[in-house]
């Protein structure tokens, strides 16, 4: 009914020079695909009708969030409010302008430094399982140019350790996602995240165990913090003797960050660290180091003892 409802109003607010005239007489708990979507909805229901870059701000809001309403979490409501706030923005070719807004942010997104790719957008989930206790940190990239910031995984892996460190967490994820393919690849810096994310989600790994394909995975809220929650709800915890990879770095070899005075984009990066040096860049990070640790380890056994 509320549908039938909004829609309606949608249909008077076009014909009417007034200004908006209804009320709910009840409360409601329903999903939202977007913060902008409840925004919008909170406009409608106190009778407010959005100004026209207030209702194009909030629609692209959306088309982001919900991946062009292509996304696992979109809603009806969302493409409701879609439908209100093309209309009061006049848009009228709305994938059109998810088309030229996906690409604008990707644009925007290769010129971005490792550190503010890894923490722009990063959550942090806590765990106090029987087999698991600390913080998952879980940092997305939402891309049409997944290739691009794919090609820097040499950046972005050591800039992972460092930021897992600095903020004392157990585990580091970073998901790059092609916005139009809806096809994401989960980047693991460490024997720990290749581990979990190995329980979690199996995924085809390459590049020496640092990247992980997640397949039609795109959504953190839907597809990959509950299949993780589950996994450890579950009893998953860290195998024992497993290596430490470039995590084994001590706080004070990581540098610091600093605003580079070269880059017209006045980027952040980090100065410093030893995770940059060649030796450290060419130290393994996930699977094959786990595998030459086992290798060296059944050499030594394998070794006759001298008396």
């Amino acid at each position: 009914h509320d549908m039938c409802f909004m829609m309606s109003l949608f249909l008077f607010a076009k014909t009417s020079h007034t200004n908006l005239l209804y009320h709910f007489d009840h409360f409601s708990i329903r999903p939202w695909g977007s913060m902008s979507t409840i925004i919008a909805h909170t406009f409608l229901t106190h009778n407010r009708r959005p100004s026209k870059p207030v209702a194009g701000m909030l629609l692209c809001a959306i088309l982001s969030d919900t991946l062009n309403l292509l996304g696992p979490t979109t809603t009806e409501w969302d493409r409701l409010m879609v439908a209100v706030l093309a209309e009061i923005a006049e848009v009228d070719d709305i994938q059109l302008l998810a088309s030229q807004q996906f690409k604008a942010k990707s644009k925007e997104l290769a010129t971005m430094s490792a550190p503010a790719l890894v923490n722009g957008d990063q959550k942090t989930f806590s765990f106090d399982a029987s087999g698991f206790q600390g913080d998952i940190g879980f940092a997305v990239v939402e891309t049409t140019e997944d290739d691009a910031i794919l090609s820097r995984v040499d950046e972005l892996l050591p800039e992972m350790v460092a930021c897992k460190k600095e903020k004392n967490l157990q585990c580091i994820f970073l998901a790059v996602v092609n916005i139009v393919k809806l096809h994401s690849n989960l980047l693991l810096c460490g024997p720990t995240e290749h581990a979990l994310a190995s329980k979690a989600f199996g995924g085809n790994v390459t590049m020496d165990g640092a990247l992980m394909d997640l397949g039609g995975r795109v959504s953190r809220k839907k597809d990959y913090i509950p299949t993780i929650t589950s996994v450890i709800k579950d009893g998953w915890s860290k195998p024992e003797n497993l290596g430490r990879g470039l995590s084994m770095v001590d706080m004070s070899q990581l540098g610091k960050l600093e605003v580079d005075p070269n880059d017209p984009h006045g980027n952040v990066t980090r100065v410093g660290s030893v995770l940059d040096s060649p030796e450290m860049k060419g130290k393994k990070t996930c699977e094959s180091a786990d595998k030459e640790s086992e290798e060296k380890k059944d050499d030594v056994e394998d070794q006759p003892l001298t008396i």
